[in-house]
């Protein structure tokens, strides 16, 4: 009965996750309400079983109780907002949002309480929906009609529905994608296919043309490279999978039914079938670089190994320090840059932006919201009430609903105590992470390791977009903080407790009805 609730726990959580991510709907809250309901009844259910003994008991640490604990006073906080907010159904709203969270965070700890192969499961699991998304984006170009509004924007979005939310979710799969690549234990196909997973991850994170999605990849790439020990390993699955992916998107941003906006659909259908087979080509050519790579390093000894690994990275590093400091000298250095970032001007939703360093708005934005917060120190003006909050102090006509950065949205919406939790319960939820890191051994240390990038990842590109307003990026972080903070917990066959059951479902239910109530 135990392993079957497992199993069900990791079905359902897997089958919301695949919902949030090609059904989320960007920031809809008709999409929210139902992946939400879902998510809190399941999670209800599922902490009713465990405390009734069908499923191991869920089980935190001292760092992991002030995660948690941390993160439900940021709620308490924002839901309290209600009392002063200048607009307090969006509160509400901010709130509902939060509690969703919560609730997949819950189903994280669930499935860490359930199975002692968590990680390495929800690895897996997040690894193969990854693939599905980033498969499921690039076909859109490829066959037009998938791609909803592609005429128009030709930015890529599907399924997420917003372009740096998805260029997001490709910088997630570069770590899962090398942990599958290295482990020598799995099958030919599988490795195989973590090699396609980067590959497709690469060339669709070009196309999105997102640079905080570049960043957030690079980042995610070295957090790898700093955990794993399989470093020449992860170097050479890397370099087989981005070179043909470099020349795919390369090619593909030459094409005007591909990378332009307003183009007619037979256009865009041409250029479509072209990228199918170009696609195809360079998803052949990285399997057999990547093959070639793997035998080559198979023949060294394990010392030559950790002795070509730095040297390998050495060497990419200083091509990658070249490239900057050229382009540094090209652009008029540091000081332009900082004038441009700090400009007005809109950045072009082409190839092109790769190039520009403009904040496209976010500078005026993130004044807006330390001007805010100088007025309303205290409180703020709300959760979620920034878009309303900013309309007599904005200085263009550019609507936006957040400053795209959490931190200066929880200090203009919530005030000082509300900044002051929220970074409080980030650092105390990475502290977390990494604490549960060291009670993980073998297979599950390499998975939990792969997933603990999420969560830093997360908190990265929160600082400069919207993550916290959108499911499909929210949802996997949380559920990941939670398998990482339940795990090295041992199933306990304790004593049933039937009131504390009941709570865990009048608690989903109440969510539910918060959900629905506005």
């Amino acid at each position: 009965m135990r392993r079957a609730a497992g199993l069900s726990l990791l079905g359902g959580s897997g089958a919301l996750l695949a919902l949030s991510l090609f059904y989320g709907g960007g920031t809809s809250q008709d999409r929210l309400f139902w992946i939400g309901a879902a998510a809190s009844l399941l999670a209800g259910l599922g902490v009713a079983g465990s405390e009734l003994g069908a499923t191991g008991r869920i089980r935190l640490d001292g760092q992991g109780r002030a995660a948690l604990a941390l993160g439900l006073a940021f709620l308490a906080w924002s839901g309290a907002g209600l009392g002063w907010s200048i607009a307090p159904d969006r509160t509400w709203a901010f709130l509902n949002r939060g509690l969703v969270y919560l609730a997949f965070f819950a189903l994280g700890l669930l499935v860490a309480a359930a199975s002692p192969r968590a990680r390495t499961a929800t690895a897996l699991g997040l690894a193969t929906l990854l693939l599905g998304v980033v498969g499921w984006a690039l076909l859109g170009k490829v066959f037009p009609g998938l791609f909803p509004d592609g005429g128009r924007v030709a930015r890529l979005r599907s399924p997420v529905g917003y372009w740096n939310a998805l260029a997001f979710l490709c910088a997630l799969a570069f770590p899962l994608g090398l942990w599958v690549v290295t482990d020598r234990r799995r099958p030919g196909p599988v490795r195989a296919a973590g090699s396609l997973l980067l590959y497709l991850a690469a060339v669709a994170l070009v196309l999105t043309f997102s640079r905080g999605g570049l960043v957030v990849a690079a980042v995610a790439v070295l957090l790898w490279l700093w955990a794993t020990e399989e470093r020449l390993e992860s170097l050479g699955a890397l370099v087989a999978a981005t070179v043909p992916a470099a020349a795919v998107a390369g090619w593909a941003t030459t094409r005007a039914g591909l990378v332009d906006d307003l183009q007619p659909s037979p256009v865009r259908a041409a250029d479509g079938r072209w990228l199918a087979l170009v696609l195809v080509l360079g998803a052949v050519v990285a399997l057999a670089l990547s093959y070639a790579a793997d035998r080559s390093i198979e023949r060294l000894d394990p010392a030559s190994r950790r002795a070509w690994g730095p040297r390998l990275g050495g060497a990419l590093l200083a091509v990658a320090l070249a490239g900057a400091v050229a382009y540094a000298a090209a652009s008029g250095g540091p000081e332009r840059w900082l004038d441009e970032f700090r400009g007005s001007g809109e950045v072009s939703q082409g190839s092109a932006r790769l190039a520009e360093l403009s904040s496209n708005n976010r500078w005026s934005w993130w004044q807006e919201a330390w001007t805010i917060f100088l007025r309303h120190p205290g409180q703020g003006t709300g959760a979620g009430t920034f878009e309303i909050a900013r309309r007599p102090l904005r200085q263009s006509d550019v609507v936006t609903t957040e400053p795209h950065n959490l931190a200066l949205q929880a200090l203009a919406e919530m005030g000082m105590v509300g900044l002051s939790l929220g970074l409080a319960a980030s650092l105390a939820a990475l502290a977390a992470c990494r604490r549960a890191l060291t009670c993980l051994h073998g297979e599950e240390r390499r998975a939990g390791l792969a997933l603990a990038t999420v969560v830093p990842l997360y908190l990265l590109h929160a600082l400069f977009d919207i993550d916290w307003d959108l499911v499909a990026t929210s949802a996997p972080a949380f559920f990941v903080a939670g398998v990482l903070l339940g795990s090295g917990q041992r199933q306990a066959r304790s004593p049933a407790r039937p009131l504390r059951a009941m709570a865990a479902l009048a608690l989903g239910c109440a969510l539910t009805y918060s959900l629905a109530a506005p």
